[in-house]
Parts: C-alpha cells; structure tokens; sequence
C-alpha cells in the first residue's frame, strides 16, 4: 500500500476530493505542522505498514527562477530507487528540499536560506516523516509544490494566518489584521488565489507520481 500522508487538510483537499478508493493507495492527513506532525504519524504506522511513504504538500520557493505551482521532488529525502522511477515524469523539478522550523515569511530570507543550503524549497514536516520512515525502513518519496514563490513575502504572519498548534486558520485574528492593515489585502487576496493554484496542482502531480510508482 502507498500511503500520501498531508500534515494539513488544504493542502490535500483537491486531491482527496478526486482521487478514487483504492486498497492500494490511502491518503493521511495528519492535522499537525512541523514536529508535531510526528505522534499522529506513528500513530497511523502503529495500525498499518504501507510499502511507500509519499510526503505531500505546499513549500515556499527559495530559489529566484522558483515560482507558483512549480512540482518539487525532494531528492535528498527520495528513496534513490524510487528517484529513478520517478525521474523521467514531465513538468517536475528534481532538487533538494529543506525542512525548516517555521515558515519562511521574508523573501530576503528564503533567498539567503537557498543560497546557503543548496535547497530549492522549503517546508515544515519532510525531515521529520523522513527519520521516522528511515528507522522503520519504509521508503520515502518527497513532494511539494510551491505555494509561495521566493520573491514573495507572506502578506500576513504566519501565526496569524494558522494556528501553530493546529494548523487551522485563525479566521478572527486574520480578520482583525486585515481590518488594522487593509494594505495587505491584496497581496492576502493573491496568496488565496497561489493556495488554489497549488492545491490543483498537487493534485495532478500527485496522480503521476502514484501512477508512475505503482507501474514499477
């Protein structure tokens, strides 16, 4: 069984929503951001042992030529066997991925975090999902797509945007941030639109990688 394992439920919705039931395939969402992604994983793989992980989900840009909607395999955290599976699909960047400790709202900051780490992306849970799969000797297949691109800085703080603790928006701190700066709407308006651009992206990148998987 391959087990596509989101940390939060935007970023798996167009894909769940189209994916038929398969014995399989199966899609985690987990409810947790960063390290606190870890206990519902091990929770999931205390009842079921899939034969490939697939990491999914957004990850902010951190190289210039990155942008919106891009599909990212994380090779670094990609089972090597796999990454050749995987290598020949069209419309994909192959890079390294880096897993940050909190979401990267500065462009100057991803593009400094690019620059010293070599990554092309970041996110919040790849690494974390990685040592667990790594100590079980359950393979892993890592991929984003980029929600925001490096040039972009986050038009709201990203603790205002979601809950850290649950990785759910926070509809009345956000509303009260956007009445106090109402110059940031746009831009708020726009990450919106990026959101859905990636989640449809994701979804149809995600139906190759599992289609590519389960033919080799």
């Amino acid at each position: 069984m391959i087990a596509v394992v989101f940390a939060l439920e935007y970023e798996s919705a167009v894909y769940r929503a189209r994916s038929k039931p398969q014995l399989v395939v199966d899609s985690w969402v987990l409810g947790a951001m960063g390290s606190r992604c870890v206990p519902p994983f091990e929770a999931k793989l205390a009842r079921v042992t899939p034969e490939i992980v697939i990491s999914a989900g957004f990850a902010g840009g951190l190289s210039p030529d990155t942008k919106v909607g891009d599909l990212v395999i994380g090779r670094n955290y990609t089972d090597p066997v796999l990454m050749e599976s995987l290598s020949c699909l069209d419309g994909w960047r192959m890079g390294d991925l880096y897993t940050a400790d909190a979401i990267v709202e500065v462009a100057s900051e991803k593009l400094r975090l690019g620059a010293s780490t070599g990554a092309i992306v970041a996110d919040l849970e790849t690494a974390h999902l990685a040592g667990i799969c790594l100590s079980r000797g359950i393979p892993l297949v890592s991929v984003r797509c980029i929600s925001d691109a490096a040039g972009d800085d986050m038009p709201v703080p990203a603790d205002v945007l979601m809950n850290p603790l649950t990785g759910r928006p926070e509809p009345l701190a956000l509303f009260r941030h956007l009445v106090s700066k109402p110059g940031c709407v746009p831009a708020f308006n726009t990450l919106l639109r990026n959101a859905k651009t990636a989640q449809a992206a994701l979804a149809k990148g995600l139906d190759q990688v599992v289609s590519a998987l389960l033919r080799n």
